[in-house]
C-alpha cells in the first residue's frame, strides 16, 4: 500500500513536471514570434529609413553651397525690396543733385526753370527798364522784357521781335558750356536794320544765371566763336572804327582782352585838339592814322604814317613828338602791345590762341 501511494506521488511529479516544461517551451516560442515581428517591422520601413548613416549625412560642401545660395537668395530678396519711402524723399528734397543730372539750358528753353539776374550783369544805362537784379526770368519773361526794351508803343510800330535763337559756345577758359539767346528785328538804329541783342546764361552750382549781353545794330557786329570767343567791329563815324577781342569765361563773365580803336585823318585830333590845330592847320586831311590800343587798364598808343607822302610824314612826326613831349603820349610798337595782349591772356586763364579761332557758332531757332 505504501508502494502504490509513493508510485502515484511520483506518476503526478511527471506529469507536473512535463506541463511546466510545455508552458516554458510555450513562452520561448511567443518571444521568439515577438521578436521576429519586431525584426520584420524594422526591415519593411521606406529605404530612406534604412540608408547607411553615413550616406544620410549631409556633405560638408554641399551644405555650404546650400547656404551660399541661400544668402543669395536673400541678398536678391533685399535688393528687389524698395527703398524706404524717407530715403526717396531725401533724394527728391536735394534739388542740387537732381540738377547735376538734367540739361537746365534745356529747361529754360522751354520755360521750366528761370535764369537769375546775376550781380555782374551790366544794365543798360539808356533803357527804359532793366533786369532786376536777383530776380529769375524764364526765357518768355526774357522775350517780353526785350520788347519792353526796344519797343516804345508811342514811336514803334512794331511791338515784338522778330526771331528768337540759341547757340552753345564754350567757355574760353575751360569745357564748361554757355548758351546764348539771340533776340533779332529790334530796329536799334532804324526799322527793319536787322539789329539783335544777345543774353549769356551760364550754370553755376546747379542755378542758371544771366551774366552778360551784348547788341548788335547796322553800325556794328559782334561774332560769338564756338570756343568763347567775341569779335565785334564798329564805326562811330567816316574816320573812327571800333574793334574788340573778348571772351566769356566758365562763370558767364564777358571780359574784353583788346579794343582797339583806330583813328585816321582829322579824328587824329581826338588824341589832342589844340596839337593837332597847331600842327596841322584846316588844310586838307590825309590818311595818316593813330591806332589805341585798351589791354586790361592800359593803354597803347600806335601810328601808321604808310599811306602819307613824304611832306605829310613831316608834319605827322612833328604832331607825334609833340604829343609825346607835351600831353605824355607814350608811343609803341606792335610787339609791345601783342606782349600786353598775351600777359591779359594768361590773368584770365585763356589761351592766346582762343583769339584766332574761326569756327563760329551755329544758331537754332527757338
Amino acid at each position: 500500500m505504501k508502494r502504490k501511494r509513493i508510485a502515484a506521488i511520483l506518476c503526478m511529479a511527471v506529469l507536473m513536471t512535463g506541463c511546466a516544461g510545455h508552458m516554458d517551451q510555450n513562452a520561448r516560442e511567443e518571444q521568439e514570434i515577438a521578436t521576429l515581428d519586431f525584426d520584420d517591422l524594422t526591415q519593411n520601413q521606406s529605404p530612406a529609413q534604412n540608408e547607411n548613416p553615413v550616406q544620410s549625412q549631409e556633405n560638408p560642401e554641399s551644405a555650404a553651397a546650400s547656404r551660399q545660395q541661400e544668402s543669395d537668395m536673400t541678398s536678391d530678396s533685399q535688393e528687389n525690396t524698395p527703398a524706404p519711402e524717407s530715403t526717396s524723399r531725401e533724394a527728391a528734397d536735394n534739388p542740387q543733385d537732381t540738377a547735376e543730372t538734367q540739361d537746365l539750358y534745356a529747361q529754360f528753353l522751354k520755360n521750366e526753370v528761370g535764369a537769375v539776374v546775376d550781380e555782374q550783369y551790366a544794365q543798360q544805362g539808356y533803357n527804359v527798364c532793366n533786369l532786376e537784379s536777383g530776380k529769375a526770368y524764364t526765357f518768355a519773361e526774357l522775350g517780353q522784357y526785350v520788347n519792353e526794351s526796344y519797343f516804345d508803343p508811342e514811336h514803334s510800330v512794331k511791338s515784338s521781335y522778330d526771331l528768337a535763337q540759341y547757340t552753345y559756345v564754350q567757355s574760353a577758359d575751360s569745357d564748361a558750356r554757355n548758351l546764348l539767346i539771340k533776340f533779332s528785328g529790334l530796329g536799334i538804329y532804324a526799322p527793319d536794320d536787322d539789329s539783335f541783342a544777345v543774353y549769356v546764361i551760364a550754370q553755376k552750382n546747379g542755378q542758371l544765371y544771366l551774366t552778360a549781353m551784348y547788341e548788335c545794330w547796322a553800325r556794328s557786329y559782334t561774332e560769338a566763336y564756338k570756343n568763347g570767343r567775341l569779335s565785334s567791329y564798329g564805326s562811330g563815324g567816316a574816320g573812327v572804327h571800333y574793334a574788340d577781342e573778348a571772351v566769356i569765361l566758365s562763370d558767364g563773365r564777358q571780359e574784353y582782352v583788346c579794343s582797339t580803336e583806330t583813328l585816321t585823318g582829322w579824328w587824329t585830333s581826338y588824341v589832342s585838339e589844340e596839337l593837332y590845330r597847331e600842327v596841322f592847320g584846316d588844310g586838307e586831311d590825309f590818311l595818316f592814322s593813330v591806332i589805341i590800343y585798351t589791354v586790361g587798364d592800359e593803354k597803347f598808343y600806335t601810328y601808321d604814317m604808310s599811306e602819307c607822302t613824304q611832306e605829310q610824314i613831316l608834319l605827322c612826326e612833328t604832331y607825334i613828338n609833340r604829343c609825346s613831349d607835351e600831353i605824355g603820349i607814350s608811343w609803341v610798337n606792335d610787339t609791345a602791345v601783342e606782349a600786353a595782349v598775351k600777359e591779359r591772356c594768361a590773368q584770365l586763364n585763356v589761351s592766346r590762341d582762343a583769339l584766332n579761332q574761326q569756327d563760329k557758332a551755329e544758331w537754332t531757332d527757338i
